[in-house]
């Protein structure tokens, strides 16, 4: 049977942000279906299917992709919607390479809102500012730790990832806030400095809200909504963003969202080689 790949509306413009999004930092090569963004930075990127494209994607496809991505010496990774694409879960899983699926969400910027967390300050930080680095390490260790269940994981854990960046990645993080490219937001703790941080990227009148992350230290505080919802205020205020996206880890990392406005439109789907 021939899948209907008539995307729902819902997700067809989400689908063309995604595309949009790793272009600063990419060299886009056509690849049959697939668009391969090869990557300038210190940041590994993806293939996904080709906006616009109908056709169904085949186990040919997938080998020519793979043997681009070998010629140019990346990974093999894809990143794709289901609803725009829904017979690609079948076929890489055939293929062999390991699928794992999100809840792929949206709000209009201007309505997502939390309640405020005490004792915290929550603020957009700049290139340059220390805070930035602190947030990237903070992600390391909440998504090392995994889940969203309280841990014994703090500001320690979080300076020691902080002292292991790639200089190459601070180099990136800072040359993408100094452009426009990721704004970031962080809450911290008078005593332990940044405990949750999350970053969104605009393009046009959409932003992916990406990498909100709390210290498992830190956790079942709201933070995370409340970050959320100041990451959405900010795109809505200053960048003129419309619609804000994002994909959530799992089941309780969706309702968090769901609490602060999101509603779940479709499913992000992602594809590497097992192992």
């Amino acid at each position: 049977m021939t899948p209907d790949l008539e995307a729902p509306a819902a997700v067809a413009d989400l689908d063309a942000y995604l595309d949009a999004a790793p272009r600063p930092d990419c060299d886009p090569v056509e690849v049959g279906p697939f668009t391969l963004f090869v990557s300038r930075s210190p940041w590994p990127y993806y293939a996904r299917p080709t906006v616009g494209r109908r056709a169904p994607i085949t186990a040919g496809d997938l080998d020519a992709l793979t043997a681009a991505c070998a010629e140019r010496g990346v990974g093999l990774g894809i990143e794709w919607v289901h609803e725009v694409h829904p017979e690609l879960a079948a076929l890489v899983t055939a293929y062999g390479l390991d699928l794992s699926s999100h809840a792929l969400m949206r709000a209009e910027a201007g309505d997502v809102a939390a309640t405020a967390v005490d004792g915290v300050t929550l603020r957009i930080v700049a290139a340059g500012d220390p805070a930035l680095l602190a947030g990237r390490a903070t992600a390391d260790v909440a998504f090392t730790a995994g889940g969203t269940d309280v841990g014994p994981e703090g500001a320690a854990e979080r300076d020691a990832f902080l002292g292991k960046l790639d200089p190459a990645l601070v180099a990136h993080l800072n040359d993408r806030a100094r452009r426009g490219l990721t704004v970031t937001a962080v809450a911290e703790d008078p005593e332990e400095g940044v405990v949750a941080a999350g970053s969104y990227q605009p393009m046009g009148a959409y932003a992916e809200i990406m990498a909100v992350a709390t210290l498992p230290s830190a956790r079942r505080r709201g933070l995370a909504g409340a970050l959320t919802a100041l990451l959405a205020r900010h795109a809505h205020d200053e960048a003129g963003v419309r619609t804000v996206l994002l994909s959530a880890q799992d089941d309780a990392v969706a309702r968090v969202y769901a609490r602060v406005g999101f509603q779940q439109v479709g499913t992000a789907h992602a594809a590497e080689p097992v192992g």
